[in-house]
């Protein structure tokens, strides 16, 4: 008898990983490459990739990532991702005829799914079967359930009814030499709320081929129910794999524990480690063409230079409702109504009850106290901090609304401001608590910011990876299970998750988001650095997040998020500086007071990236919160984004480097799909030039 698989199921729309809610809404989480990569390194049963595009047009979008596509389309996507994957892969997803079949399977897929074209032709089953082996066909049947009960068969993503009983037509797709059946239910799909139960039994009792059961998946319980109730041979989900660290180990030791007989968990690979292995030389040609280029773009003629001129970025837009660029520094993507999912998030934010924040409030407290220690020998919790308003908040509520007893974690990356050192010491006196503060070598952080301009664009990699892996590995060193972050900036910002999935902290985001798929080996080499240098950058093994059943997690999905308020409360009770100079490209003087060059040189390179910076993040988030008009916005956008900042001159003089270096090297990142140079100098379109 074949042992039942827990398979991974991943949809990808236009070159990114989507999570999708009722068919509908897809929210981008993020490049196959690095997810997949993942799932290598726990020796998944199985993969199951789903392209839901509405063309082949695929677009990785940053140039500052360390994985780059070959090229722009499904097929082009499946050879890279095919070179990661070290599982069975079964690909779907504009299947029309036998020669697309024949092109996946030579190009890295194991099997087919099909599902629109297998009933508009069904000999295209019988065809695939005949050819390739009925192992390679599986048929994906959507269903919805209608109001009054009845179930019904949808193609085209869930876009058109057909009319066929999903028992009679999983009878029909045996008949024709499928060798699986793929059943995903539509009204379930990103709720959450658990399998269709006695859709899954319905289908499995009716055929003798596999039935890999997907839709609903809000728990790893469920993958349990899924075949000991439903009666599946595999279950698959497409969510819950993206929400949590150690999601595919976990589930599986899950149904391991109730009986089911799984292949073993497996928490590393021999074959796949866990950290990319660069290709140094690779990596050496990579930089010292970014190098070479630095040093003509801004000598180079218009005419030179037309490689600029993209249409892409001449037709860049933004949110119909606040003011959030459709081409930013993390994907995003929009209704069909020109709002972004940032919105929509937002907006489902602020319809969650009293009662429902309460709801949330008592998970996190069952969360901490699973790892509480009841003798008082240790802290009951880890909070990363950085000293700003933000840190504040989250350790009042932590200590002083809750009653536990944190353990404050602190990366000092060298750049903080006189009001954000002073904000910064005084945490240990004003809460009463223990705060480690780590603080790397400044010679290695002088490297690591040249280096992060050169590589990627960002001075300041060292801090983003830095924050992201401080406070895990000392909660793994001091054997403390819960880590608690402030805001999931990516949620809060461009609505990647929703408020329901409890998203929690994981190695993939911050090696894809945080640190752009550079790790810390990449650095060992360049300028001297030593793999000793980059000790604190090492993040805790997965043998040591299993054993400890380490979780990090956002405070943010438990109490309500608002940062003016955080801050007239941090304020009020603990005496909180904000700044009392007005920030070169924001309007806010409370925000990023722990680092000068977030608010400045930092963000300023990322508005030569992409053509904004803090203030449209800010404000983008006062017009959803209702603090603030669109018009008023777009006014302050206007005034501040573009600024050069004054930090610039500090910085250079910390790192050695010229105004003339940062600017050529700067250059070369510009997106362009947003940025265009002519005759004149460096051009986009502006917010305010469509709102006209």
């Amino acid at each position: 008898m074949i042992r039942p698989r827990l398979i991974p199921c991943i949809l990808l729309k236009n070159g990114l990983i989507v999570r999708s809610q009722l068919f509908k809404t897809h929210q981008i989480i993020g490049n196959p490459v690095s997810t997949i990569h993942r799932l290598s390194n726990w020796n998944v049963d199985e993969l199951i990739l789903l392209d839901i595009s509405d063309d082949d047009y695929h677009d990785l979008r940053r140039d500052d990532m360390h994985v780059k596509y070959a090229g722009s389309t499904s097929l082009d996507v499946l050879k890279q991702i095919s070179e990661v994957c070290f599982m069975p892969l079964a690909f779907g997803g504009r299947i029309r005829n036998i020669e697309d079949i024949k092109v996946r399977l030579a190009n890295g897929a194991d099997k087919c799914v099909i599902n629109t074209r297998a009933v508009q032709n069904p000999e295209l089953i019988k065809q695939g079967a005949k050819d390739f082996g009925s192992q390679c066909i599986v048929v994906n049947i959507d269903v919805l359930q209608h109001e009054d009960g009845k179930r019904e068969v949808y193609i085209n993503g869930g876009k058109n009814a057909t009319g066929l009983d999903p028992v009679r037509w999983a009878k029909e797709v045996e008949n024709y030499g499928a060798g699986e059946i793929f059943l995903n239910s539509i009204d379930r799909d990103g709720t959450g709320t658990g399998y269709d139960l006695e859709l899954i039994k319905l289908v499995s009792d009716s055929v003798s081929i596999p039935v890999i059961a997907c839709g609903g998946v809000g728990t790893y319980s469920d993958f349990v129910k899924g075949i000991k109730e439903g009666n599946a041979s595999a279950v698959s989900a497409a969510n819950i794999f993206h929400f949590f660290e150690l999601s595919y180990p976990f589930a599986k030791k899950k149904c391991i524990e109730a009986g089911i007989n799984m292949r073993k968990v497996r928490l590393d690979s021999k074959w796949f480690p866990r950290e990319p292995e660069y290709d140094l030389n690779q990596r050496d040609e990579r930089l010292a063409k970014r190098m070479s280029k630095a040093q003509v773009i801004n000598t180079a003629s218009a005419e030179i230079r037309s490689e600029y001129s993209n249409i892409i970025g001449k037709s860049a837009g933004w949110c119909s409702s606040c003011v959030y660029p459709a081409i930013n520094a993390a994907p995003m993507s929009f209704d069909d109504d020109g709002v972004c999912m940032g919105c929509r998030t937002s907006g489902n934010k602020r319809d969650i009850t009293a009662s429902e924040w309460d709801e949330r409030k008592q998970i996190l407290i069952d969360i901490i106290e699973r790892g509480r220690c009841k003798d008082g020998s240790r802290p009951d919790c880890v909070i990363g901090v950085s000293g700003g308003k933000d840190s504040y908040f989250q350790t009042h509520y932590i200590k002083n609304v809750l009653g536990y007893k944190p353990l404050l974690v602190t990366y000092y990356g060298n750049n903080y401001s006189e009001v954000g050192q002073r904000n910064l010491l005084r945490m240990k006196e004003v809460f009463d608590v223990d705060h480690v503060i780590y603080q790397p070598s400044v010679t290695v952080l002088k490297k690591l910011n040249r280096l992060g301009l050169k590589i990627m664009g960002d001075m300041n990699w060292h801090g983003h990876i830095g924050i992201c892996t401080t406070p895990m590995k000392i909660a793994a060193l001091h054997k403390i299970p819960t880590v608690i972050w402030g805001e999931h900036g990516y949620q809060d910002l461009c609505g990647q998750f929703s408020m329901n999935d409890f998203v929690e902290w994981t190695y993939r985001s911050r090696l894809e988001h945080y640190s752009r798929g550079y790790d810390w080996n990449y650095m060992v080499g360049l300028e001297g650095i030593k793999q000793s240098d980059m000790y604190i950058y090492q993040y805790p093994t997965d043998q040591e997040i299993y054993d400890l059943d380490l979780r990090g997690v956002y405070l943010s999905n438990f109490t309500y998020w608002e940062a003016n308020e955080h801050t007239k409360t941090v304020i009020k009770e603990y005496g909180f500086e904000t700044s009392n100079e007005q920030f070169d490209r924001t309007y806010r003087n409370m925000s990023n007071l722990d680092d000068i060059h977030e608010n400045g040189v930092h963000d300023y390179l990322k508005y030569i990236k992409f053509g904004y910076g803090r203030c449209t993040d800010h404000a983008t988030k006062d017009v959803r919160s209702g603090n603030m008009s669109r018009d008023k916005a777009i006014e302050l956008i206007r005034h501040y984004d573009h600024v050069k900042p004054k930090d610039l001159k500090r910085w250079l003089e910390y790192t050695g480097m010229t105004e003339e270096e940062f600017d050529n090297i700067s250059d070369t990142f510009r997106d362009t799909r947003v940025w265009w140079k002519d005759k004149d100098g460096w051009k986009k379109r502006n917010i305010w030039d469509d709102a006209a």
